[in-house]
Formats: C-alpha cells, sequence, structure tokens
C-alpha cells in the first residue's frame, strides 16, 4: 500500500509538472514576433497582443476554474483543458491572417492555459497537504514554469531555424499538449474531500478581510518584479550599456534563479513559516531595490535582477500555500485563483510604471523607487495578516 501511494503521488508530481512546462508557451511569444510582423505586415503594437490579451484570459480562467471544477468535476475539466491548448496551439499554427491568430493564441489557448495552472498547482498542494514537504513540492511544481521558459526559448529557435518555418513549433507543442493532457485526464484525480458550494468557495472567500490584505500583499509586492522583467532587456541595456547578447544572457540567469529560488523557498518555507519567509525575502529585496541605482555594472545588474526573480518566486511559491493554510483544501482552488489574479495584476500594472517613467522622465528610476515605495507598504501590509498565514488548521 505505500509503495502504491509513493508511486501515485510520483505520477501526480510528474504530470503536474509536465502541464506546468506546457502552460510556459506563454512566454516564448516573444520568439515569434519578429516572423508574424514580417508574415502579416502588421506592427509591434499588433504584434504583440497575442501576449498581452493572453494575460487577459488568464484572469478569466483563474477566476472560472473553481466553479467550472464543482459544475463539471476535475475529469470533464481535465478534458476541456486539453482540448483548449491543443486547440487553441493548432489553430495559431494554421492561422491564415493575425486575427485568427490572436484569437487562437490568447484566448482559446489562453483559457486552457490558465486552468491548467491552477489545476496542477492546487492537485499538487492537496496531495501533499498533510505531509511534511508539502513546501518542496510546491516549489517543485511552480519551477516547471521557469524551466520551460528557459529550456523552450531556445528549443524554439532552434526548430524556427531547422524547418524555415514559424508554424512548426506551434504543432509539434501542441502534439506534446494533446500527449500530457491525456494522460492527466485518465491517470490525475482529487482526494476525497467535503463539497463547498461555489457561493461560498468564491464570494466568501472575496468578501472576507483575510483575501483583501493577502492580495493586497501579493499585488503590491509583485510590482517591482513586474516592472524589473517587463523591461528587463532595455533596462540592462539603458543602465550597463550592455549588447544585446549579454542582456539575454541576464535575461537567462533570471530564469535560472527563478528555478533554483522557488524550490529553495518552498524548503525555508518548511522550517520558518510562510509569513517569516516572505518577510525576510521582502526586506532583503527592499535593500537590493535601494541599491538599485548603483548597479551599473554587468555583475551587479545581473545581481539586481536576480533578487528581483526571487521576490516573484516567494509569491508564486507561498501563495498557493497560504491559499491552503488560511481557506483549506476544500476551497484551495477558489482562494488560489483570486490570488492568482493579484498576482497577475501585479504582473500587468509593474512594466507600465517602468514604462511610463521612463517616458517622462527619460529613467526607470523613479518608476523604480515608486515601487519599491509600494513593496514597503506591502511589508506594512503584511505585518496585519501574519496570524492568519500562521495558524494551523
Amino acid at each position: 500500500m505505500k509503495s502504491l501511494n509513493i508511486f501515485k503521488h510520483a505520477i501526480t508530481i510528474t504530470l503536474c509538472f509536465l502541464m506546468i512546462v506546457i502552460t510556459s508557451l506563454k512566454h516564448l511569444w516573444s520568439v515569434f514576433i519578429p516572423f508574424v510582423e514580417s508574415e502579416f505586415l502588421v506592427g509591434r503594437s499588433v504584434s504583440v497582443l497575442p501576449f498581452s490579451l493572453l494575460n487577459i484570459a488568464n484572469i478569466i480562467g483563474f477566476l472560472s476554474t473553481n466553479y467550472l471544477k464543482v459544475v463539471l468535476g476535475i475529469r470533464k475539466l481535465l478534458t476541456i483543458t486539453g482540448i483548449l491548448m491543443t486547440l487553441g496551439l493548432l489553430l495559431a499554427a494554421l492561422s491564415p491572417n493575425i486575427a485568427l491568430l490572436i484569437i487562437s493564441y490568447a484566448f482559446i489557448y489562453g483559457l486552457g492555459n490558465s486552468f491548467a495552472y491552477v489545476i496542477a498547482v492546487s492537485l499538487s498542494v492537496k496531495q501533499f497537504s498533510q505531509k511534511k514537504g508539502v513546501g518542496i513540492v510546491t516549489g517543485i511544481i511552480v519551477s516547471a514554469y521557469s524551466l520551460g521558459i528557459l529550456v523552450l526559448s531556445p528549443l524554439t529557435t532552434y526548430l524556427i531555424q531547422y524547418f524555415s518555418n514559424w508554424r512548426t513549433p506551434l504543432v509539434i507543442y501542441s502534439i506534446c499538449a494533446a500527449i500530457i493532457m491525456s494522460f492527466s485526464t485518465i491517470l490525475l484525480s482529487e482526494p476525497s474531500e467535503t463539497p463547498i458550494s461555489i457561493s461560498r468557495g468564491f464570494l466568501e472567500i472575496l468578501k472576507s478581510k483575510e483575501y483583501v490584505l493577502i492580495a493586497s500583499v501579493l499585488f503590491l509586492t509583485t510590482l517591482f518584479d513586474g516592472l524589473i522583467v517587463g523591461n528587463l532587456i532595455p533596462l540592462i541595456r539603458e543602465i550597463t550599456g550592455a549588447d544585446p547578447m549579454m542582456a539575454s544572457i541576464i535575461m537567462s540567469i533570471y530564469s535560472l534563479t527563478a528555478i533554483i529560488s522557488r524550490i529553495a523557498i518552498g524548503a525555508i518555507s518548511e522550517y520558518l513559516g510562510i509569513a517569516r519567509t516572505l518577510i525576510v525575502i521582502y526586506s532583503l529585496v527592499v535593500i537590493n531595490a535601494l541599491l538599485f541605482r548603483f548597479y551599473v555594472s554587468i555583475s551587479l545588474i545581473t545581481i539586481g535582477v536576480s533578487f528581483s526573480a526571487i521576490l516573484f518566486s516567494a509569491n508564486v511559491t507561498l501563495a498557493p500555500l497560504i491559499a491552503a493554510q488560511v481557506w483549506g483544501k476544500e476551497r484551495l482552488e477558489a482562494a488560489y485563483s483570486l490570488l492568482l489574479t493579484a498576482l497577475v495584476c501585479g504582473v500587468l500594472v509593474g512594466p507600465l510604471i517602468g514604462g511610463i517613467s521612463r517616458d517622462l522622465t527619460g529613467s526607470y528610476y523613479p518608476g523604480i523607487y515608486i515601487a519599491t515605495v509600494l513593496l514597503l507598504l506591502g511589508i506594512v501590509i503584511l505585518s496585519r495578516v501574519t496570524k492568519y498565514i500562521q495558524r494551523r488548521r
């Protein structure tokens, strides 16, 4: 029986990990942009729409995942997720015009992307919620996203060059998505739990004081990383004078730091607890932010960018653990979806702060200072929710 449980847990972790890797295709869109602009004769404002609108689809998907799971059940939702991801990528590869490409990638694949992410992380946390090591498992699962970006980005570039066609990688990835989601639909299942009504699982959380405070913390602290990573390449080149290749290497270091730190943060939270882990990381990032103006060399800017990756890793890794700790595994999907929405909003707004700062002042530093002040505000609010995050159920 024990060996059977170990095998079942291994299957769950593996499939959830692969599901997260497939969702990381979202961040590969920048690889396709030059080819899309060349083929469809569109400008940058249009070619970035699939990625921009996919973020909107993510929010819609995050907020509807729990409802669909309650109404349809986990197996039917996994089936729909597989169809959406596979069909979205395939239609994007076959799109004869930019409009169909946007609809296919941003909305069809985008909704499947949202469902897959929430389901994969939630199932992992539920399987290990009563066991020591849930923080490490969560760190491993969410690190799959950064690993996907790190591996699939150069692989996609290679495949485009090898086949002399930007559409071929999308076809290959659609087949991979179909295979992974088929196995997930057949083999994944939820632990038995007490049914929770949709209104109690969603509206009750949304109206609670705990949610408002915790979501505020995640949103305010994510703004700093959103600003840095959303403007990463031009910011690095402007501050250090680095060439595009060196800036790309630093971006790869950012992704590698995210992979390692998500696992490490999960492990650290096992010993320090969630709230103390967040306080330590946020404090280090504040110091890093205050010193950012002095990061004028390649080595120093790499350190600064790496701390930004650690900040986002902390929020992404600990958000599902917070959801399970505060609201219980029965309402995990609902709570986690709402917290993810706060994170995505931070990711969307952060780059705008940096962009507006650059346009109005000619520098990213005023935006960085604003994000630093908001990060400090997030720490102050965190001190008020420690009792919720640290309590044991």
